[in-house]
C-alpha cells in the first residue's frame, strides 16, 4: 500500500535529472548530483525493491556531485596551461598539432614539451582519471598517413605524460587521421584547426574520486 511514495520518488528524481540537460555549464556539479541520484535510485529500486529508491537515490546522488566537483576542480587548473573546456561528460582539453609538432613530425617542439608537461604534473594529482589521447590531421597527404601520423604524434603526448607519473592504465591512445574534421579541409584556416591532439578526461562510471 506504501509503494506509491518511492516510485514517485524515483519519477520526480529522473525528471530533474532530464531538464537538467539544459543547465549552464556552472551548474554541472549539480547535474552530476542529479545524474548519479536517478542512476543509484533505479538500482536501489531493482536491486532492492522501491523502498531502496531513496537509499540508492542519495548515494548516487554523492557520488554524482563527488565526480562533478573533482572535475571542475581538475578543469579550472588544466585551464591555466591550456585550451580547456567542461564538456557533458568530463574535460577537454585542445592542443593544436601546429604549436606541438614540425609539419610531418611527430617529435614534440621544445617549447611545447615544456605545456605537456605541465599538463602532467597537473593530471598526476588526478589519478581516478581516464584519458583519451586523440590525434587528427587534415587531409593533405593520404588517409593511411595520416593515420599513422596522428598515432605517433598521440604516441609521444602520452609519453610526455607519462614522464610526469601519470599512470598508463589511466591512458587510452588513438589516431583518427583526417577521418574527424571539425573544419572544412578546403580552406588553410579549416586545416590549421583539423590538425589538432585533443585530451578527453572523464572518470570511469561507478569509481567515487579522492576527495581534493
Amino acid at each position: 500500500m506504501n509503494s506509491v511514495g518511492p516510485r514517485v520518488l524515483v519519477v520526480g528524481i529522473l525528471a530533474a535529472v532530464f531538464a537538467s540537460g539544459c543547465t549552464s555549464p556552472e551548474k554541472r556539479t549539480g547535474i552530476g548530483a542529479g545524474v548519479g541520484a536517478g542512476t543509484g535510485a533505479i538500482i536501489g529500486g531493482l536491486g532492492a525493491g522501491w523502498k531502496g529508491a531513496a537509499i540508492g537515490a542519495a548515494a548516487g546522488a554523492a557520488t554524482g556531485a563527488a565526480v562533478g566537483n573533482y572535475l571542475d576542480k581538475q578543469a579550472k587548473e588544466l585551464a591555466e596551461v591550456a585550451a580547456t573546456r567542461r564538456v557533458k561528460d568530463g574535460i577537454l582539453v585542445d592542443l593544436k598539432s601546429d604549436l606541438l609538432f614540425d609539419v610531418g613530425s611527430s617529435q614534440v617542439k621544445p617549447k611545447a614539451r615544456q605545456q605537456l608537461q605541465q599538463l602532467g604534473q597537473i593530471l598526476v594529482k588526478y589519478p581516478d582519471d581516464r584519458i583519451r589521447v586523440e590525434g587528427f590531421t587534415d587531409s593533405t597527404g593520404t588517409a593511411t598517413l595520416n593515420e599513422v601520423l596522428s598515432r605517433q604524434r598521440a604516441d609521444s603526448v602520452r609519453e610526455i605524460l607519462q614522464s610526469q607519473g601519470v599512470r598508463s592504465d589511466q591512458i587510452l591512445v588513438f589516431g583518427y587521421g583526417e577521418s574527424r574534421p571539425i573544419a572544412s579541409n578546403t580552406s588553410p584556416t579549416g586545416r590549421q584547426l583539423n590538425r589538432r591532439v585533443d585530451l578527453i578526461i572523464d572518470v570511469p562510471q561507478g569509481r567515487v574520486p579522492a576527495s581534493k
